[in-house]
C-alpha cells in the first residue's frame, strides 16, 4: 500500500459518461464561484475610497459577508438533505448575481454590510452544493479529484482578480464591473447545473438540525478555519498592503492578490497528485507551514517583490487546505452535504474574526503584525492530529 492509501484509494474504474459530466459540470460552477468572489475582493481597496472609510471601519464592515455565509452555511447543513444539491445551487448563484453590483451601489457602511450579508448568503449555497456534489462524483472516480475541481475555482478568481486590477487600471466604476461579471456568473451557472444529474436528496424521518463540527470533524473544521482565514487576509489586505505599507502606484495595487491566486493554481493543480502519493494529512500539514512562511516573508520583506513572493507563498499553502478538509469532511459525516455544511460553518468564522483583529492590528501596530498573527495561527492550526479517513 502506498503512503496515501489511508486516506483516498489509488485506483480509477470505469467512470460512466453521466458522472464525467457531471464533473465538467461542477467545474465550470466552481469557476463561477471563484469569479463572483474576487470580483469584489479585488474592488475593495476602490470602494473604501468611494465610501471613505478608515482601516478599522472597513475591518467592521468586511465580517458582514461572514455573517452572510455562516448564516448560509447553517440553513444549507439543515435543508440540503431536503432540498438537494443542485437546486441549492441555483438558489446560491440567482441570489449571488443579485448581491454582487449591489455592493458597487451602496451609499454607507451599512448598505454595503447588508449587501456582503446576501453575496455571503449565496456564496455559501453555491459552496455547500457544489462540494457535497464533487465528493459524490470523487466516490465514483475511486481516487481523488476535488482538488483539481477547486482548481477551477482558483482559476476563477485569477480571472477575477485580473479583471479587476483591469477596472482599477481603467477607472471602471465598481457598480459596472460587477453587474457585468454577474450577468455572466449566472449565465455560466445555470448552464453548467443542466450536466449535473446526481440526486442526493435524502428520505428521512430525522429532525433536521443545524451543520455543527462534531466529534472528528472538528479538527477538519480547524484546517477549514486557517485555510479560510489565510484566503480571507490575501483577498480583504493584499492590496491594503502594497497601497499603504509597500506605497506602490494605483495600477500595482492588485499585483498581490494576482500572485496570491496564481500560487492556489498551482497547488491545487498538483494536489491530486500529492494526495495520491502522501496522503491528505501529510499534504495539509506540509500546505499550513508553507502557508505560515509565506506570510512571515509579507510582513518581513515590506518591499513590491517581498509582497508578491509572499502572498505566492501564502497561495501555494493555502491552495490544497480547503478542498481537502472538505472531502476528508464528507467521507467522515453521515453524509456530505452536513460534513461540508458543518466544516465550511466553523471555517468562516474567520472571515468574522480576521478582519476585525487585522484591522485593529493595522490602525495601532501596523498591518505587518496582523500578517504574523495569521501566519503562526495557520501553523499552529494545520499541524495537529487530523482523523482518518474512510
Amino acid at each position: 500500500m502506498g503512503p496515501g492509501s489511508e486516506d483516498v484509494p489509488d485506483r480509477t474504474p470505469d467512470v460512466a459518461p453521466s458522472v464525467r459530466g457531471a464533473r465538467l459540470g461542477l467545474t465550470v460552477m466552481f469557476l463561477a464561484s471563484g469569479l463572483t468572489l474576487a470580483s469584489f475582493l479585488s474592488r475593495i481597496p476602490s470602494v473604501q475610497d468611494d465610501l471613505g472609510l478608515p482601516a478599522a471601519t472597513l475591518g467592521l464592515v468586511l465580517p458582514a459577508l461572514s455573517v452572510g455565509v455562516v448564516t448560509g452555511l447553517l440553513l444549507a447543513g439543515r435543508v440540503i438533505g431536503r432540498t438537494g444539491s443542485r437546486r441549492l445551487m441555483l438558489a446560491g448563484i440567482l441570489t449571488a448575481a443579485i448581491a454582487l453590483p449591489v455592493t458597487g451601489l451602496a451609499a454607507g457602511p451599512l448598505t454595503l454590510a447588508l449587501a456582503l450579508g446576501l453575496l455571503g448568503l449565496g456564496a455559501a449555497s453555491m459552496d455547500v452544493g457544489m462540494n457535497a456534489q464533487g465528493i459524490g462524483v470523487e466516490r465514483s472516480y475511486g481516487r481523488s479529484i476535488l482538488v483539481g475541481m477547486h482548481a477551477a475555482w482558483s482559476v476563477g478568481t485569477l480571472i477575477g482578480a485580473l479583471a479587476g486590477s483591469l477596472a482599477i487600471a481603467s477607472r471602471t466604476p465598481v457598480w459596472a464591473h460587477l453587474a457585468m461579471v454577474a450577468m455572466l456568473v449566472a449565465s455560466i451557472g445555470v448552464t453548467a447545473l443542466r450536466r449535473l444529474t446526481i440526486d442526493d436528496r435524502v428520505t428521512t424521518t430525522a429532525p433536521a438540525r443545524f451543520a455543527l463540527p462534531r466529534g472528528p470533524l472538528l479538527p477538519l473544521a480547524l484546517v477549514a478555519f486557517a485555510s479560510i482565514l489565510g484566503e480571507s487576509t490575501a483577498g480583504y489586505w493584499a492590496g491594503i498592503h502594497l497601497r499603504d505599507t509597500v506605497a506602490v502606484t494605483t495600477e500595482r495595487i492588485g499585483w498581490a492578490f494576482v500572485a496570491h491566486t496564481a500560487g492556489m493554481v498551482g497547488a491545487r493543480l498538483i494536489g491530486d497528485r500529492l494526495v495520491g502519493r502522501f496522503g491528505r494529512r501529510a499534504v495539509i500539514r506540509a500546505s499550513g507551514l508553507l502557508a505560515g512562511a509565506g506570510f512571515l516573508v509579507v510582513a518581513t520583506v515590506p518591499v513590491l517583490l517581498g509582497g508578491v513572493a509572499g502572498f505566492l507563498l501564502v497561495g501555494l499553502g493555502l491552495g490544497s487546505l480547503a478542498p481537502l478538509a472538505f472531502a476528508s469532511a464528507g467521507r467522515v459525516a453521515k453524509t456530505p452535504g452536513e460534513g461540508v455544511a458543518a466544516v465550511l460553518a466553523f471555517g468562516y468564522l474567520a472571515f468574522l474574526i480576521g478582519p476585525p483583529v487585522i484591522g485593529g492590528l493595522a490602525d495601532t501596530i501596523g498591518l505587518s503584525a496582523g500578517f504574523l498573527t495569521v501566519g503562526v495561527v495557520i501553523a499552529l492550526l494545520t499541524t495537529r492530529k487530523l482523523p482518518a479517513t474512510r
